[in-house]
């Protein structure tokens, strides 16, 4: 006599394995697709790197690790595509769909997120994420905190600027000066005072040669020996020398020479 149980567990069984082989097939499917998108980033497609991130974000048969990967890579692209506004939307969704400290990529987000708001003037925003990243349990031990620190202290003069602004009338304020023009919404965050116009431009041109990956040596041809002397550029180059573990700029060892 034939037993029906063992027929349905051998059914039950042939189920199983074949669900196994759908999941893997999936899971493959999205690491391939990964690996495009990454490619696609890589070639500096940012736009098609985008959609095909966005596609594998919302795919159900993604892991949770390649969607977390996929949702962070979506905003860099972004970034790189000066689309800032998109890029904030990103990282927020990003951080609202990721939640938790087990979050990959979750001190990146935070810190660009930032470095975005301030990039688009809002500096109030971007001192709520650089504290957020500073205090980040898995970032302690990158070197996010640090370059936060830094971005706060900018951000911090500029609202030092914006609470000065909002303190004095227009109408009793003098437009004439006997001091240089100033950088509308800058001070030196570590000698309280403000920059004059051209050196502002200066510091701002380092800084976004330094953020774009240019070497220190090279992005430091944009300064000119009074910029040297200010704390906030000294921490910037000590940072990033640090960080690549650079030896001192040839230029300014020439100099030192030539003095003695």
């Amino acid at each position: 006599m034939k037993n029906p149980f063992r027929k349905h567990f051998i059914f039950f069984l042939l189920a199983i394995l074949l669900n196994v082989g759908i999941a893997s097939a999936a899971v493959s499917q999205s690491e391939a697709d990964l690996g495009k998108a990454h490619q696609l980033r890589k070639s500096r497609k940012y736009s098609d790197a985008r959609s095909c991130y966005a596609t594998i974000v919302r795919s159900p048969s993604a892991s949770l690790g390649i969607r977390q990967e996929a949702g962070y890579w979506m905003g860099f692209c972004d970034v790189m595509n000066q689309s800032f506004g998109a890029a904030i939307r990103d990282f927020r969704w990003f951080l609202a769909a990721f939640p938790g400290e087990g979050t990959r990529f979750l001190p990146d987000a935070i810190y660009v997120l930032a470095r975005t708001y301030e990039v688009v003037g809002q500096p109030a925003a971007a001192a709520f994420y650089y504290q957020r990243c500073i205090h980040t349990i898995s970032a302690l031990s990158t070197t996010f905190p640090a370059k936060a620190q830094i971005g706060l202290a900018r951000v911090r003069g500029m609202l030092d600027v914006e609470s000065r602004k909002s303190r004095y009338s227009p109408v009793v304020s003098s437009p004439a000066s006997s001091t240089p023009p100033l950088a509308a919404g800058f001070i030196d965050p570590f000698s309280k005072k403000p920059l004059p116009r051209g050196q502002y431009q200066r510091v701002k041109s380092f800084m976004g040669r330094i953020a774009a990956g240019e070497p220190i040596e090279k992005a430091m041809k944009a300064l000119q020996p009074a910029d040297l002397q200010l704390e906030l550029v000294n921490r910037l180059i000590a940072t990033c020398r640090d960080k690549v573990k650079m030896k001192p700029s040839s230029s300014i060892t020439s100099k030192k020479k030539r003095n003695k």
